[in-house]
């Protein structure tokens, strides 16, 4: 209550605020990966959580988001794969919040996208299942989610939630998957070699 109360007396400061801290990170962590500063088996929790937000918060710049999670998950770095998704679930979701705002804007070039309107149909019909259900999903339409649902004006806070969930359980299932199938295989190598 007095979160919303704050961001509907302030809320053109509050989003340019927002927009500026996830901006910083995300060049922030663009300009680490460009110079090789950012070593993927040694860059630990934190460094998953910066590759999830610019993963996330970069609608054109490739960030090898699920790779991070899976060499973070390999038993040989030894992060633990649920530790790994609540990690990387809530550096995404604050990633996402880039095209959250852009669709609260309405300025955007996405919603001239063809799957937009059914994208914005969806979130008006059935919300937080959509968001939910999309988030858990590895998609490349998630950027359209975002806009859409910062275009109808969703809650921000039921979007927060919803997709930290859906984005952990991905990202947790991904570690998990990796984590297994990478001691399996190593498993596998040690019983034949």
């Amino acid at each position: 209550m007095v979160i919303s109360g704050f961001v509907s007396r302030h809320g053109l400061w509050f989003r340019v605020g927002l927009i500026t801290f996830v901006a910083m990170f995300i060049v922030f962590g663009a300009m680490l990966l460009a110079t090789g500063k950012l070593d993927y088996q040694s860059i630990g929790y934190p460094g998953i959580w910066l590759v999830s937000l610019i993963g996330a918060g970069s609608m054109i710049l490739p960030v090898p988001g699920l790779a991070v999670i899976c060499v973070g998950a390999s038993p040989s770095v030894g992060l633990h794969p649920a530790m790994i998704g609540i990690v990387a679930g809530s550096g995404e979701t604050l990633g996402e919040m880039t095209g959250y705002l852009a669709g609260l804007s309405g300025n955007t070039l996405l919603q001239k996208h063809r799957m937009y309107p059914k994208v914005r149909n969806w979130l008006i019909d059935r919300g937080a299942i959509v968001l939910f259900v999309l988030s858990v999903i590895p998609n490349p339409i998630f950027d359209l989610i975002g806009l859409a649902a910062g275009g109808i004006r969703y809650p921000l806070k039921k979007f927060l939630i919803t997709i930290f969930i859906g984005k952990s359980i991905k990202s947790g299932g991904i570690a998990y998957a990796c984590y297994f199938g990478v001691s399996a295989i190593q498993n596998l190598a040690d019983n034949v070699f």
